[in-house]
């Protein structure tokens, strides 16, 4: 099922171009329209390709492009009226009731059009949709997610993201996320 997701802007905001995509390059003045769906086989280049700037950056953690392909059914994505990737997230889930918002991506020309906090409501749904009670997001932009209802707390609340992802994590020692909180 697909979501149809608006770009609007609050009455009081200053008003900023819009994005638009010319010869599928986003350009200052873009699609009015960004649509939410499930993450296909043929995204994998494109949301790779996304999640590794950030990486790049120090951002996100490294991931393989394989790891992107096991774990496709975990995302979503964000794409334009041309069908090209402009963000994504994904949903993992560690217990019944437990689940974490991962590798949350906006294509930088996209920033502050409301498709990074698209993509967390649309999970967010999803984890209820699933009867998930808490959720989780480990992140350097905790200002973001602040915004969105979630609260600071401490990796050592969830031992099972630390058994499976945080052990063998090469960062592990030197790790600056934030982990931030949801009660559904």
């Amino acid at each position: 099922m697909r979501q149809l997701v608006q770009l609007q802007q609050s009455p009081q905001a200053t008003p900023r171009p819009a994005l638009q995509i010319v010869d599928g390059t986003i350009g200052k003045v873009a699609p009015q329209q960004v649509t939410i769906r499930r993450a296909r086989l043929d995204d994998v280049d494109t949301m790779y390709r996304l999640l590794d700037g950030y990486a790049r950056q120090g951002l996100l953690l490294p991931r393989r492009i394989q790891d992107v392909y096991r774990n496709v059914r975990e995302f979503i994505v964000a794409v334009d009226e041309n069908e090209a990737v402009v963000g994504c997230g994904g949903l993992r889930l560690y217990t019944p009731v437990l689940g974490e918002i991962i590798a949350l991506a906006v294509d930088e020309r996209c920033h502050g059009h409301g498709v990074g906090r698209r993509i967390v409501d649309t999970l967010i749904k999803d984890a209820r949709d699933l009867d998930i009670c808490r959720l989780f997001a480990m992140t350097l932009q905790p200002v973001f997610f602040e915004k969105l209802g979630f609260e600071r707390q401490s990796i050592a609340l969830f031992p099972e993201k630390i058994a499976i992802d945080c052990s063998g994590c090469a960062k592990r020692a030197t790790c600056a996320e934030i982990t931030m909180v949801l009660d559904l």
